[in-house]
């Protein structure tokens, strides 16, 4: 056999099937898709419709929640669980996150390239259906976006930075190349890019010290809850 033909050979086993590609991808697609089409919800005096936009998230959130229980076979990346030690610096690290995002609120130029949130005040629903959205939006802030995301970041690109055939690296592997690109591309993926290219970098950090996406997993929720519960107390509804 030529030395041609075992490349070509070798080159195809490293080869990835798109099928073990999809579950880490088609759900976090699905909802940044679904959330750009949300730009395009009827307004009522310059502001999202308050009847059109809660349905559209919910709906947002069904969608992705489905497809993230179709791919379930990646939440096997969040084996082992993080020990007591890992699960403290966990959530002190989600808190951190939360107070950069907080603190760092207009102390940075916005990026016109990255967008802007829908910023929806549900303050114009009724009580009950304020109470209906504050739900939803806070299961999919903290349940369901940490689940989708840390499987992308933190356990698929991190990986594939490292290996195009992701497989063949250990989950929790981090190089200062794998770190800062995650890092750049998810501040890229925010209109909020500097608190979110400090977030990177803080949980690729995190995910270097523990070798656990679950750890980086329960820092997001954590931080997610935290600043949910900060805008819907102060209604800092650009942050939404």
């Amino acid at each position: 056999m030529s030395t041609e033909t075992q490349s070509a050979e070798a080159s195809r086993a490293r080869e990835v099937p798109t099928a073990e590609i999809l579950p880490y991808v088609v759900p976090m697609f699905a909802y940044v898709a679904l959330g750009g089409l949300e730009g395009y919800l009827p307004e009522v005096d310059n502001q999202p419709s308050p009847t059109w936009y809660p349905i559209a998230y919910a709906v947002r959130v069904a969608i992705v929640a489905g497809l993230a229980w179709w791919y379930r076979s990646t939440w096997n990346d969040l084996r082992p669980r993080p020990g007591p030690l890992a699960i403290i610096l966990a959530i002190v690290t989600g808190l951190v996150v939360t107070a950069l995002w907080i603190g760092l609120d207009g102390l940075y130029p916005g990026l016109p390239m990255m967008g802007q949130r829908i910023a929806f005040d549900p303050g114009r629903m009724s009580a009950a259906g304020r109470l209906g959205f504050y739900a939803v939006r806070l299961a999919g802030l903290v349940l369901l976006v940490p689940l989708v995301e840390e499987l992308f970041w933190r356990s698929f690109l991190m990986r594939w930075l490292i290996d195009a055939d992701f497989r063949r690296v250990p989950i929790g592997k981090v190089t200062p190349m794998a770190a800062a690109g995650t890092s750049l591309l998810f501040a890229l993926a925010h209109p909020e890019w500097l608190p979110a290219l400090l977030t990177g970098a803080l949980w690729a950090w995190l995910l270097h010290q523990t070798r656990s996406v679950s750890a980086c997993l329960i820092s997001h929720v954590v931080a997610n809850l935290a600043l949910g519960l900060h805008v819907i107390y102060h209604g800092a509804w650009h942050f939404w």
